[in-house]
């Protein structure tokens, strides 16, 4: 699972760098059992996304998708804190008003495939800097390398945690809340010493939920999937709604397919 604020990192890494821990298998099924789900009855107010919301809970949810969302517009290292919070208000109420119209739905979670950690292979005079400085580094004591763009781009994105991995040259970066995840990594494979960056990342396939708005209209698709989701989902079903002026309405498949914004949706997912 991802770290907790001020402990270190305890995920398990994929990638090219062939980094595995002891915890991967039992990760990767913790992550194929369902991402965040809500724990508020519907139709309750839903509090504005900030940095402290648990995990588990409606504004957990919302502040994802409102990250997606964030994450699609801009290509800045930090999303826009105010615009975050007002989005995820926006996209908890939705959520909430549609499962108090189709109680079913409240089975199906958003999922952070995710986490908020990418990996760097690092190389040179910067691998030899964190290697020296960071191993079992703490999140409240961690030393500046003297590199300063590298050390610049760490306290902007609100460093809060390290895993080195000494002998091969990686480090586990765990980011602050309004990281904007895509462009960090971009930032980070730009810098010397920097082989490549990559993120941190769940296997697996599982339900999800997908949302825009157009027009003062949020469109929102719920993919319930089941039967062996470590390996893909066997079964995948698809539920459309939108949502305008406290109404909601939900429409069917083949409709939905038509209409722009879901349409664009389902080709950003790849759903079928």
């Amino acid at each position: 699972m991802p770290m907790h604020r001020g402990r270190r990192w305890a995920g398990g890494p994929l990638g090219p760098a062939g980094v595995a821990f002891a915890a991967l298998s039992a990760l990767a099924l913790a992550g194929c059992a369902g991402g965040v789900g809500p724990d508020l009855p519907a139709g309750a107010n839903v509090p504005a996304v900030d940095d402290a919301v648990p995990l588990g809970s409606t504004a957990a949810e919302a502040r994802l998708l409102a990250d997606r969302i964030l994450q699609r517009e801009s290509d800045d290292v930090l999303l826009d804190g105010a615009r975050q919070r007002a989005l995820g208000h926006e996209i908890g109420r939705a959520l909430a008003l549609i499962r108090e119209r189709d109680p079913a739905m409240a089975a199906v979670f958003a999922r952070d495939r995710h986490s908020r950690e990418l990996i760097l292979q690092l190389e040179g005079a910067l691998r030899d800097r964190v290697v020296g400085l960071w191993r079992d580094g703490e999140a409240s004591a961690l030393p500046h390398t003297g590199q300063a763009a590298f050390d610049a781009l760490n306290e902007t994105l609100g460093l809060r945690a390290v895993m080195v991995l000494a002998r091969s040259g990686s480090v586990v970066l765990s980011l602050g809340e309004r990281a904007n995840m895509p462009a960090a990594l971009r930032a980070y494979e730009a810098m010397d010493g920097v082989d490549y960056a990559e993120p941190n990342y769940y296997v697996g396939d599982d339900s999800d939920i997908e949302v825009t708005t157009s027009g003062g209209t949020w469109y929102v698709v719920f993919r319930r999937a089941w039967g062996d989701c470590p390996s893909g989902c066997i079964y995948r079903e698809l539920s459309f709604f939108t949502v305008a002026g406290g109404e909601v309405e939900r429409v069917e498949p083949a409709r939905a397919r038509g209409i722009d914004a879901f349409a664009a949706l389902l080709e950003m997912r790849g759903w079928r």
